[in-house]
């Protein structure tokens, strides 16, 4: 952005956070800020930082009951590759390159305990290049999908 983010730019994105929903007029009386300046600086922040506009579902109500963090070794000359694989499986919700005796963290959503298992054997480990992988169970969400407070 070509300019730095001041307080009113801070507090308009921590309200986006809470209610991407939320209209200029109830926005306006949280952050006591009027609709007009809110307006000007949502174009700005469209064009320059925004990327998208997404939603947080409730996915035990979709019977989404088990998550996985992953961890994954690759063989070098096929990290790439193998990051482009699983980015296009549907039950892998997020994956990440990262340093350390590991090289990809991902996380995957199943319906139970035997379908992880079924996504791991028959669909992560079968992607060429995967050489090692662990497996953590999530026990429970305590902290999901948000951004930190100190932007």
């Amino acid at each position: 952005m070509d300019d730095e983010l001041d307080d009113i730019d801070s507090r308009i994105i921590h309200s986006l956070v809470k209610n991407a929903r939320i209209t200029l007029s109830q926005m306006s009386k949280e952050i006591d800020v009027p609709d007009a300046t809110i307006s000007n600086r949502l174009k700005k922040l469209d064009k320059n930082l925004i990327k998208q506009y997404t939603l947080i579902l409730d996915l035990d109500k979709f019977g989404l009951k088990v998550t996985a963090i992953i961890i994954i070794q690759t063989e070098s000359e096929k990290h790439r590759s193998v990051e482009s694989k699983l980015a296009k499986l549907e039950e892998v919700s997020e994956v990440y390159s990262i340093s350390g005796e590991y090289d990809i963290l991902i996380k995957v959503w199943a319906l139970s305990l035997e379908e992880l298992n079924n996504i791991v054997n028959s669909k992560i480990r079968s992607v060429d290049g995967v050489e090692d992988l662990m497996e953590m169970i999530v026990m429970e969400r305590v902290k999901e999908g948000v951004m930190p407070n100190n932007i």
